[in-house]
Parts: C-alpha cells; structure tokens; sequence
C-alpha cells in the first residue's frame, strides 16, 4: 500500500465515516429547514435518529470490519524510510528538517528564515522550563562565540529541575490530575501532591517511558523496595470521588469505567468510551474489546494507609511504635472505652444507608469475600470516616471533658512515638477471588479476562487471559503489569507513536497527528507520516529518552524558524492550517506560564522542589498551586488551565475579557507589577536607560526601541535619560503593569 493510501481511511472505515457525516449533515439541515413549533418536526428528527442508527448499525459490525481496520495507519507496524535527499536543500539542520523540507518542495514553498537570536532564546526558556530567560542568560548567549552554545544551552535546560516542573504539568494534564474528589463536596486530597511530585522526578531523570507506564499502571507490582513506584500507582487514584453516594454499586462501576476511558486516551490515543455500550461506530474496537480493558484493572482496590517509605524504614518504625504502644496501652484501652459507643453507633447509622447487598458486603469477613465485595465494603468504611465529621462529631457534652483529657494524657508520651510515615493515596489488588467482569445489557452475564484490542494484536493468537509472571512481586494478579508491558513494548506501533506526538505537539503548538487523544479513524491524518515513524523509531533505540527527543527537535532548524515570512500572505492560502511548518507559531503562554513569568520577574519566586500544594498567593511556581476541580484557582482558570475533570491533550484556547480585567485590574497583577518595580529600584540603577532597558529584558527578553524607550521616559516624567535616577515607584509599577498587560509578554514568537 502506497504511503498516500495508507494515511487515508479505508475500506469500510471510510464507508462508516461517510454513512455517519451524511446522516448528520441531513440532521443539521432538518434543524435549520424546519421552523419551531412545525407540528412534522418531532417525527422528522425521530425518523432523523432512526436513520442515524440504522446507518451505524449497518457499517459498524464489527465482523465485517477488523481485516480492513487492521490497514490503518496507527495501527500498521511503524516504517523506517530513508532519510529525504534534495540537491536544493541548503536549509536543513539535521534529520528533522529533511522530513520537512521534502513537504515544503513539494509544493514549491519554501521554509521561513531563523529567528533573531533574542526571540529563539527566550522561546526556547519557555518551551523547556516554562520560565523567562533572565537579563544576564540573556546576555550570555548573545555574547557567545561558540558554535555549539545552542546545543550546551539545550543541555543546561534540560538538565535544571524546572524542565521536570514544567513538563509534568502537560501530563498531569491528560492524566486529569487534580487535588480535590470533585462533585460536590471537592474535598481536598492531602497526599496526592506525591503523585504530582513523582511525575516531575520522572522527567527530570528522563526515567524511559516504558517504565513511567509501568510504575503508573502496576507500580505496586514491580519487585524491588522503590517508594517511587508506589507512589507512581497514584495514577489510580485521580478519579473522581463522592463521598456520599449510598449507590455503591454504580459509582464504583463509574470508577472503573472512567479509570479504563481515562488509561485508553493517555496511553493509546483511544477514545473507547463508546464501546462501552455497544460495538464502536467508527473505530474497530468491539464492546468485548472494551470489558477486556476493563478487566485489567477489574481486582483493584484503593488503599489510604500506604506509605512512601522503604522496608528497612516501615520496620525501624514498628519497631519505634511497639514502645510507644506498649507505654500508652492504659491510657488507649481508656480513650477506646470511652468512643467505642459512638463508632457502633456511626457504623450502624451508615452501613444502614446502603442497600442490603451492599451491607451484606461488608459485614462479610475480609477472607470471604470477593473482590468486588470488598471494593463495595470500602467504600462503606470511606463514608465512616467522612460523613459527617466522623464518629466523634457528636460527642456528648459530659464525654468531652474526659475525653480532652485522656488525649492531653497521651499526649506526654509524643516523645515516645515516631513521626508519621509519608502516606500515600494508592491501589493494590485484592488477594482474593477476583469477581467476573460482565458485559451488560444483550449480553449480560457474559463474563471476558483481560485482553488487548483485536486490531493491536495478530489474529493468529489469542490475546485473553494475559497474566504476568511477578517473581519477587507482592501477592498480585498481574493484569497491570501485563497491560503495562503490552503498552511500553516497542512492538507495539501504536503507543509510542501517541507519545513521540505529545512530545512535538507541546514544542510546536500542534501535533504532527492534530487530534493527540485520538489516532482512531475519526482522528487527523498525520501531516508527516514518515517523520513520525522516523522519530519515533530513534525515540525506542534512544531507550525511550524523552531528553533525547526534545533536543532532536530543538536543534532543527524547522524549530528555529521565525513567525515572519516574506510570502505568508501567499502561503497561507496555499497552507492555511500551516500544516507544512513553513513558519512557526505564534504562541500565547499557559495559564502557569503567565503566573511564573511574573513571579519570576518580580523577583518573588520561591523556588523549592516538590511538597505539598499552597494557595493562589504562594510565591512558588503554579503546579503548586492547589488544584481544586471545582473551584479552580480564578487567575489560572481564566487563562484556560485543565480542571482535572477529564483527560486533557490540548488546552482551550480562548481570548476573553476576563483575561483582560485580570491583568488590568486584578490584584495579582498589580501586585507583582509592584513588586518588579521596587525591585528595579532596589538593583541601584544611575541612569534611566539602565533601568529601562533591565525592565524591558525582564519582560519582554528585550531592550527598548528608541520610541518605545522614549515613551517609556515621557511616562515616567523625565526625558534625559542620562540625568541621576529620579523615578516615583508608583508611575514605574505602572509601567511595569504595562509591560504585562502588552502581546509581548504573554505571547511567544
């Protein structure tokens, strides 16, 4: 098959998608055509649907599709072709760019000119560490001499701890990470921040993919005594949560769903949320498919008392703890008397609350049950716990003068006990039987093991019942590591395709696949396929280095390239989307972009490694910011950070009022615009120039032009800009305030 036809839907794919655009095409028109209150209206949009699913039905057969699905392009093995050769190529840097410039010949265009040495510089400080270049960074790079200054400067990068913090936030991002339950209540989540932190060490030690998948889908399972892959299984719990659903049944069904839907668009570019209730419409993915991914993670449980520690450490602290109990075992066995008449009480009021099956699951003994009976009892004990203050919420008014005073009691033995271990939000899976997974509606009953999709897998073989051998592991079933081993495989075409493309998405604004969740055939075509494939091979060889791929990019000139072009006019109709890269993007920053520029600026930055989240006005960098779903930070909320509610592969991106008043008028801005300036002033500059050129490079990355300079001065009040330093703070927190409210700062070039 040619390379055009290949990148194209096929066969019946193509016949689906065509079935489907039709019917939703005349849908729309009936909408428009028929006016409202139109008594043949209701019956025209149910005949509409009825054609709808008629059409679906008719294409989307599963058995009359898999063979030619199997011919997609994400789903074929990845291709090496030979490097683009052209007598006419003086332009490219290195491999990347031959890929590139073969494109651009191809339709006669060719590529823009490199950007200035000012502009590349500070958009390479954003696009690897999400922060401004300072003046003096600045300045060290325009004055070196060095041919290789861009690959050391690379290199610096990527080696500082802010590389890690700022490009763990995209895959928080898609992982839908966040630092409160959702629903209603969005109670906080006090130790997830470790997952975030894990996430951030993972990248800035260039841990290789297949073991980031690894220690995020079966890090409890990986033999050895690393904290980190425990506290990677976090992964498992960011789920949304509601603390008081009494249908324990259904949210714990919703868990599962979500946590599969979720596993499917991070790690494979799948949307396969639709195969949950039937047969996919348009990509080959079969309902059956969906249980047997499902299934994978069908014996998992939460765990709350697990802890990022070593082995060696958990016994030096039993050990630690077995004084201190033995020492207060008088005074507990008091405190325990005293409460335990409330915690029957609170147990009775909410096993009550829930259905009898469920009550039934709990008042079972934990070597009874199954492992859908005890996912139902946890969530019974969680409610214990959380409803309502928890049991002693309602003490009695003669209980709690004891009761104060037997804690104040224990409390002279604190010497005694050691400090908490780290705890941890966690997953494990049940010891014991593991219950069926069904599929339900027409086909209820049917139970399915766990399986991978039947287009990723040879139609030869059969793919159910795959369990890994764990020696040395902790009691598991082993479906997780299975299914992470399946994805980190580099016979597995599909998934290191899905990251090779994150990765260039994030450096150019756009994936070389547009639609990054979705390699399916309702997804964009890539617009290089063979760079693709060419990257993503050297990615594997590399040992999946993620370090390694940024600086392949980062050293083409195609990323080098300046936003100018002296034909845009007559390129952008011949490429409007700018598909062929003959030009790079004009980008604005992200919501914590904007944040950290101005802290960074300001002077305020705090800069402190991991730990745990802090409130919008904490002078640390923006993904330590607490993340609440619900009730997101306002100035990052406004500048279209992910709310953690779903995975997220491209961010909105909006231009509001809101964004406006935020920098006019809002308090962080002015703040900081404050603070810049009283900075400036503290730096002890003797000349307006001086001080004028260190805000603009602050700034903008920058010196002022001869206007923008001498209306700087005009606004401040003086015009000789050689006389003593005389400037009011407030006029130049104005105009600091100005430097950020303009383009230049909160965009890219």
């Amino acid at each position: 098959m040619s390379a055009v036809s290949n990148y194209t839907a096929l066969g019946t794919a193509s016949a689906k998608r065509r079935a489907g655009d039709s019917v939703c095409q005349t849908a729309r028109w009936g909408q428009r055509a028929l006016p409202d209150g139109d008594v043949n209206r209701a019956l025209f949009l149910r005949l509409i649907l009825t054609g709808l699913v008629l059409s679906y039905s008719l294409v989307g057969r599963s058995s009359d599709r898999t063979e030619a699905d199997r011919d997609w392009w994400a789903f074929q093995p990845l291709k090496d072709s030979p490097l683009p050769s052209a007598t006419n190529d003086s332009w490219s840097r290195n491999s990347v760019d031959r890929f590139v410039f073969q494109g651009l010949s191809e339709k006669g265009m060719e590529p823009a000119g490199q950007a200035d040495a000012s502009t590349l510089v500070r958009r390479l400080y954003f696009d690897l560490i999400g922060m401004p270049p300072t003046p003096d960074q600045i300045d060290e790079f325009l004055q070196s001499e060095s041919e290789d200054e861009w690959s050391r400067l690379i290199d610096r990068l990527l080696s500082d701890s802010l590389y890690g913090e700022h490009w763990a936030r995209y895959w928080l991002d898609i992982v839908r990470y966040a630092e409160s339950d959702g629903w209603n209540q969005d109670a906080y989540r006090s130790n997830i921040w470790r997952y975030r932190d894990y996430v951030v060490r993972s990248f800035n030690k260039d841990l290789p993919y297949p073991r980031f998948v690894r220690e995020q889908l079966a890090g409890d399972e990986i033999p050895g005594d690393d904290p980190d892959a425990l506290v990677a299984t976090g992964y498992l719990r960011l789920g949304i949560y509601e603390y008081n659903q009494r249908d324990a049944r259904s949210h714990w069904d919703d868990i599962m769903n979500e946590m599969t839907d979720t596993s499917a668009d991070v790690f494979l570019g799948l949307g396969v949320a639709c195969a949950r209730c039937h047969d996919h419409k348009f990509d080959p993915i079969p309902q059956v498919d969906y249980f047997k991914l499902r299934a994978f993670f069908e014996p998992i449980v939460w765990r709350d008392d697990g802890s990022a520690a070593t082995s060696a450490n958990r016994i030096v602290h039993r050990k630690q703890m077995e004084v201190w109990q033995e020492a207060t075992k008088d005074v507990r066995a008091r405190i325990d008397a005293l409460i335990k008449p409330y915690h029957d009480r609170k147990w009775q009021t909410t096993v009550d609350k829930f259905p009898l099956n469920i009550q039934a699951c709990f008042r079972k003994p934990v070597a009874e049950r199954t492992s859908w009976e005890h996912q139902m009892a946890y969530l019974v004990e969680r409610q214990f716990l959380e409803e309502g203050g928890g049991p002693l919420a309602k003490l009695k008014k003669e209980d709690k003068e004891p009761y104060a005073a037997m804690i104040k009691e224990l409390s002279t033995f604190d010497t005694l006990k050691p400090d908490s271990l780290p705890p941890l939000m966690t997953a494990h899976d049940f010891e014991g039987p593991i219950s069926p997974t069904l599929i339900p509606g027409g086909n209820k009953g049917k139970s399915v093991t766990p399986g991978f999709p039947t287009v990723l897998t040879d139609p030869s073989h059969s793919n159910d019942t795959v369990i890994a051998q764990l020696p040395g592991a902790p009691s598991s079933s082993g479906r997780r590591t299975a299914l992470a081993q399946w994805i980190g495989s580099a016979d597995n075409p599909l998934t290191p395709r899905v990251i090779v493309n994150r990765i260039w998405q994030h450096h150019f604004g756009r994936g070389i696949v547009r639609t990054p969740n979705d390699f399916g055939l309702m997804g964009k075509a890539p617009t290089h396929p063979e760079l693709l494939d060419w990257l993503t091979l050297r990615f594997i060889d590399s040992g999946w280095s993620f370090k390694w791929l940024h600086k392949q990019i980062l050293m083409s000139a195609t990323w080098r390239q300046s936003t100018q072009h002296s034909r845009m006019n007559e390129y952008q109709k011949m490429d409007p989307e700018e598909k062929l890269l003959w030009r790079f993007q004009v980008r604005r920053l992200s919501a914590e972009q904007i944040r950290d520029a101005m802290l960074s600026i300001s002077g305020e930055l705090r800069r402190s490694l991991g730990g745990a989240g802090g409130d919008s006005d904490s002078p640390r960098r923006s993904i330590y910011v607490k993340s609440f779903r619900n009730t997101p930070d306002k100035f990052l909320h406004a500048f279209d950070v992910a709310n953690g509610l779903k995975s997220v592969a491209e961010r909105n991106k909006t231009t509001t009022p809101t964004q406006s008043l935020l920098l006019f008028n809002g308090d962080y801005a002015l703040h900081q615009a404050g603070e810049m300036a009283a900075r400036l002033l503290h730096m002890g500059f003797s000349t307006h120039r001086g001080l004028l050129n260190r805000a603009f490079l602050l700034a903008w990355g920058r010196q002022p032009s001869e206007i923008e300079e001498a209306q700087s001065l005009q606004f401040l009040g003086t015009t000789d800009h050689e006389d003593t330093l005389m400037v009011e703070k407030d006029k130049l927190a104005d105009l600091c305030h100005v430097l950020f409210n303009s383009n230049e700062f909160i965009y890219v070039d």
